[in-house]
């Protein structure tokens, strides 16, 4: 391909089914997956609506009639605790002329009441009353429309898939290792959204690697040591793994992301647990415990635990709290990156915690990302963009973009 050629509009630069073939492995993408309202369309179909996302806590909604919304570009989902204490989600979209039958973030209720024609619903989403329509009206018909909706240790997870991918698989191999955290025994201390003048793939690919870290992050470098190369990594790892034997503290390294990997019909999943610097219990400014052990643990092994629940929601658990990541796509070249910091459920703010120095990391962290991230894109968006080679320590970033393409080919082979 020549110069001229690569930086031509996406539009003469071949449709996505050109883009996937001229991939090249070991490289970033091309322009038009970063630049293209054509590529983002196939996203939104191929990744975002077939993903699973965290959407909230189950004890954020503890009571009979409590509900919360969930919204993701141009769909609000309503979510939950029904009569019989199940968690259910659903379309917040009357079935009668389409209005949003929810207007509240968040509340409780005894039924869904539209407020356009006040059709009303119950709990689990069936039609209760049409007003003023006749006899006729088939009311079984007509309930809100269902969506995907697991709770997984106490995360309530949605998917606007049609068949989304199921739980089965991780839920049978994760959960012995995950239970010691008593993540069904947290709550959210905060949260905080990041707007992020960038393509949603350019967030994931920077969280997926730390060749970045060294340069752009020395907040993350005072705690971990995995910006370091393998080999100086290993002697930390295998010193927290000790500590963590010692303690019944999982160190389990699952990895169930990909082809071969990933069993057929799985919502892709991982989980490892890896080092902090020796003499730091947990991701503070000080190293310095920032509250209470969370779930059974009895100590501080000195590392942070790492799941992945499909791509978009990684979860890092040091011992005394945990932080959730939200890589949420607005639109071609602005997303939104989301925080979410948990602690014991028991844990007040200002006794046991002080808000400030537990947020202080991944705050600075993510504000940093955000600066480094809205410069690649402007760089992507240059008419002298070319695909550079991935570097070794950007393994997982490659494992993303693998993961990514392999989902665009299925969707435009539909």
């Amino acid at each position: 391909m020549d110069a001229n050629t690569k930086n031509r509009p996406f539009a003469e630069n071949g449709s996505v089914t050109e883009l996937l073939e001229r991939y090249r492995s070991g490289h970033a993408m091309e322009q038009a997956f970063y630049h293209s309202d054509s590529v983002f369309a196939a996203d939104v179909e191929a990744v975002i609506m077939q993903e699973w996302h965290f959407a909230g806590l189950a004890n954020e909604i503890a009571s009979v009639g409590d509900y919360f919304l969930f919204e993701l570009l141009d769909e609000s989902v309503i979510i939950a605790r029904g009569e019989d204490e199940k968690v259910r989600a659903f379309a917040n979209v009357c079935r009668h002329r389409g209005s949003r039958v929810c207007l509240e973030e968040r509340g409780s209720t005894r039924q869904f009441v539209c407020p356009y024609h006040a059709w009303t619903y119950k709990l689990d989403g069936s039609l209760r009353h049409a007003r003023l329509m006749g006899p006729e009206l088939d009311h079984a018909e007509l309930s809100l429309k269902p969506v995907a909706c697991e709770v997984f240790h106490g995360m309530i997870f949605v998917s606007l898939a049609e068949k989304p991918a199921s739980f089965e698989a991780l839920r049978a191999e994760v959960d012995g290792p995950l239970t010691p955290y008593g993540l069904d025994r947290t709550r959210i201390a905060h949260r905080e959204r990041y707007t992020v003048e960038a393509n949603w793939k350019l967030l994931v690919e920077n969280y997926n690697e730390c060749y970045h870290c060294a340069p752009a992050h020395p907040e993350y470098r005072r705690t971990h040591p995995t910006h370091l190369s393998a080999d100086r990594v290993e002697p930390f790892n295998l010193a927290m793994e000790e500590r963590a034997r010692a303690l019944g503290i999982p160190t389990d390294f699952i990895d169930r992301v990909g082809p071969g990997l990933c069993p057929v019909g799985s919502v892709d999943y991982s989980y490892s647990r890896h080092s902090l610097y020796e003499g730091f219990d947990t991701g503070s400014d000080t190293g310095k415990p920032v509250a209470p052990l969370l779930g059974a643990l009895q100590g501080y092994d000195q590392g942070a635990m790492d799941l992945y629940v499909g791509f978009l929601n990684p979860l890092l658990v040091y011992n005394d709290h945990a932080v959730i990541y939200r890589f949420i796509p607005v639109s071609r070249e602005l997303s939104i990156q989301e925080i979410i910091w948990l602690v014991h459920e028991d844990a007040q703010e200002g006794r046991d915690y002080d808000l400030q120095r537990l947020t202080w990391l991944w705050d600075a962290t993510t504000k940093a990302d955000k600066h480094i991230i809205e410069k690649n894109q402007k760089g992507v968006n240059s008419r002298f963009y070319q695909p550079g080679p991935l570097a070794g320590m950007e393994a997982f970033t490659q494992r993303f973009i693998n993961y990514y393409l392999e989902r665009l080919r299925g969707h435009m082979h539909t």
